[in-house]
């Protein structure tokens, strides 16, 4: 590769970061002018579970919860955007077939991050803070901090959304023959193990429920990428 070729690259890279960024940007500014039903929309899950509300404990932190959900939906905005403008930045420099598999697992990816986001919102979050505030008694109250409460779901959004691509560049490595369905099917026992240490690690809250609710889609998902991989690699 010459200079020229070396500066063209880097262009590309700069213009492909600025469109990432320019989606964080506006999804910031929209967030945050529409923060209120926001907000609401975001409060769906712990109402389901408990008629608890959320307070603040200094003057400022309302402004911030504010903030706090319009970086949310920008950072969970940007990722789908930041896949797809990675997978057209490699593309120029892939042979046929790789291209293909690469707008396969570039799509799938977007599609199944934001997927993981619904399920942490509509499945996880309701049924573990349920579980969570369960525990309450008439000497235990919950009196939950609103900054609390939203790193909570967007810890939990960020590790179903990032989770739930793994399964997909499975799917593409073994496309790509980097890995074979044999060696994937030999190595079960140790997927499982790992998918529930990585859940345990990932889970914004140390309750097994939470846990074991993003364990288990994602054994399915990675019985599910096994059996795309023994089509494909057929």
């Amino acid at each position: 590769m010459n200079f020229a070729n070396f500066i063209s690259h880097l262009e590309e890279l700069r213009l492909r970061l600025i469109v990432t960024l320019a989606v964080f940007l506006c999804a910031l500014i929209a967030g945050f002018i529409f923060a209120d039903p926001l907000i609401a929309w975001l409060m769906r899950p712990l109402e389901a579970a408990s008629p608890a509300g959320l307070v603040f404990h200094k003057p400022h932190e309302a402004f911030l919860i504010h903030v706090q959900a319009a970086a949310m939906l920008a950072v969970l905005t940007a990722i789908p955007v930041f896949m797809v403008q990675a997978w057209q930045f490699a593309a120029p420099g892939l042979y046929a077939h790789e291209k293909k598999t690469g707008i396969f697992v570039s799509a799938a990816s977007a599609g199944l991050f934001i997927a993981g986001i619904l399920f942490a919102y509509y499945a996880a979050a309701p049924w573990g803070l349920k579980f969570l505030l369960g525990f309450q008694s008439a000497d235990l109250r919950p009196l939950l901090s609103a900054q609390d409460y939203f790193s909570f779901l967007g810890g939990l959004f960020a590790a179903f959304g990032l989770l739930f691509v793994f399964p997909v560049l499975i799917v593409g490595a073994v496309r790509l023959g980097i890995v074979s369905p044999e060696v994937l099917a030999r190595s079960r026992r140790v997927a499982v193990l790992v998918i529930f240490v990585v859940a345990a690690i990932l889970t914004p809250s140390p309750d097994p429920a939470s846990q074991i609710l993003l364990a288990l889609p994602l054994l399915l998902l990675f019985e599910g990428s096994l059996w795309f991989s023994r089509r494909f690699h057929r």
